[in-house]
């Protein structure tokens, strides 16, 4: 069993980039809480449920799917074992059209982890009510007028030890004292203790009966909402699926160099993308009937540093990636995405405004940016300062919660698996002649994207169900809650062919 990852639910706190390590033997590929790069989907548990078969089709085409990651996430607070798959049509004439890409959020109930929970939950709460207790008695005028000012935990500390000595208010006094009374009263060994009943046959503490009756109701509740999850009927998946060799998938904290200065091998590209971007202005506006004026504007922007036109978020999202170039996976739960693009339609459904970097105003946030780049933080609440909210996705269809950012898949992913040599291309009639690009789709080169971006469920839900408390308090009741599950999750592809 790996390490559970620590949740990560601030976006300001560093994105881990994920980098290929190497292939898997496949006598070796078959841990499926192992992060992975292509391959055959490796389910959480194969012999309780997998996912729908229409998971891996494409909608554009009919076509199978290759599963392009694997990558295993379980947050601190989470009950589950929780693996993220996503799938893309491997043809490149579906490449970023809706349907051709998929994601699934799967959950596995690690039960023993989920027992820790509840205890340091219930610890907690314990902890919550006794500190209420003790300020309201201080607070109780009458209390206050009686009460002592020594160490009530060292009196009881000495006086069972046989030491009347007074140790002031030490913290670690107060503690062990605090600890007779943190559990449920009757628990403790001063109450009923397994020292006075050492001869006796193992009976049901009155906390497990408790427990046990508390789960009895909450079993009853959840069947009478009809919210325990149902599992569909299980569809195994063919042998011979579409795949591509599998590789290892690492995860390693990202690191920037002081102000996050464009690698030079970059600097062709991003000056041709920005020529380009401008290009394409200056077009739509003499369609729209641009004046010669409206044309020498253009001219002027052209000579300045960022024309009008220019895509900000791409020009950022080069800046970030050539620090390190090599990264095929970004991940940070709740954190912001590195937008491909602001002027496509993925931007637009998150409210991000296209700047087009042609204000005075933008290019001063511009130079605060750069002076704030020596970290990952110098990105992050950049989008949020220019309207993205994930507030405006599709909700999640079970808790109608959120929908957050999770990981995205990188343009290295693409020269890492070998995506063009496992392509499909469509079989050509004898005696047809094609031309354009359907005599392109017959040497397809298979999937491209500039960024292929999973938002997920904010509260991790399963089946509708948040939080832990559903899970009961003891193993038998968390039973009902063990068959793995799957759940559907959003995919926005930005396109390096964005510009009009």
């Amino acid at each position: 069993m790996q390490n559970r990852q620590p949740e990560k639910t601030s976006y300001t706190a560093a994105a881990l980039l994920g980098y290929s390590d190497g292939p898997i033997k496949p006598s070796e590929d078959c841990d499926p809480l192992a992060s992975r790069l292509g391959g055959r989907p490796l389910w959480l548990d194969p012999t309780s449920a997998v996912p729908e078969r229409s998971t891996g089709i494409c909608e554009n085409c009919g076509g199978e799917m290759v599963m392009i990651v694997q990558a295993y996430v379980p947050l601190e607070d989470s009950a589950y074992d929780r693996s993220i798959y996503v799938w893309a049509c491997n043809r490149r004439a579906c490449a970023g059209k809706t349907g051709a890409a998929k994601a699934v959020r799967g959950h596995l109930l690690n039960k023993e982890y989920a027992l820790k929970l509840v205890k340091r939950k219930r610890a907690a709460s314990a902890k919550s009510k006794s500190a209420a207790k003790s300020k309201a008695a201080l607070d109780t005028p009458a209390a206050s007028a009686t009460v002592p000012k020594f160490d009530f935990g060292s009196v009881w500390l000495s006086s069972d030890s046989g030491s009347t000595k007074s140790t002031g208010s030490g913290n670690k006094a107060d503690r062990q004292a605090g600890s007779l009374f943190s559990g449920t009263f009757g628990s403790g060994s001063l109450f009923g203790g397994a020292a006075s009943k050492s001869n006796e046959s193992p009976t049901k503490s009155p906390t497990q009966d408790a427990d046990q009756r508390e789960d009895e109701l909450l079993a009853k509740q959840l069947g009478q909402l009809d919210i325990i999850p149902e599992h569909a009927e299980r569809v195994d998946w063919p042998e011979d699926i579409s795949s591509v060799p599998a590789q290892y998938l690492e995860f390693d904290s990202e690191e920037l160099a002081d102000g996050y200065q464009l690698d030079e091998r970059y600097r062709d590209h991003i000056d041709q993308a920005m020529e380009l971007v401008a290009e394409s202005a200056r077009t739509r506006e003499k369609k729209a009937g641009g004046t010669d004026e409206d044309e020498w504007a253009d001219e002027k922007y052209e000579r300045a540093e960022r024309p009008k036109g220019t895509d900000v978020g791409f020009e950022r999202f080069v800046r970030m990636v050539s620090q390190n170039p090599e990264q095929v996976m970004r991940y940070q739960f709740g954190g912001e995405p590195l937008l491909y693009s602001m002027q496509d339609e993925t931007a637009q459904k998150l409210g991000v405004s296209k700047c087009d970097g042609d204000s005075d105003d933008d290019d001063e946030e511009e130079e605060e940016d750069e002076d704030s780049g020596n970290n990952s933080a110098g990105y992050q609440g950049w989008l949020h300062r220019r309207g993205y909210r994930s507030e405006r996705l599709p909700r999640c269809e079970h808790c109608n919660g959120r929908r957050v950012y999770e990981c995205q898949l990188m343009p290295a992913l693409l020269s890492v698996l070998p995506l063009a040599a496992h392509a499909k291309p469509v079989v050509v009639s004898s005696g047809e002649r094609l031309v354009g690009s359907q005599l392109l789709q017959t040497v397809d080169l298979g999937l491209e994207f500039g960024t292929v971006i999973v938002f997920v469920c904010e509260n991790d839900c399963h089946g509708g169900l948040t939080g832990t408390d559903y899970l009961g308090k003891t193993a038998s009741s968390m039973d009902r809650f063990s068959p793995a599950a799957y759940y559907n999750e959003l995919v926005l592809v930005q396109m390096e062919t964005h510009v009009e």
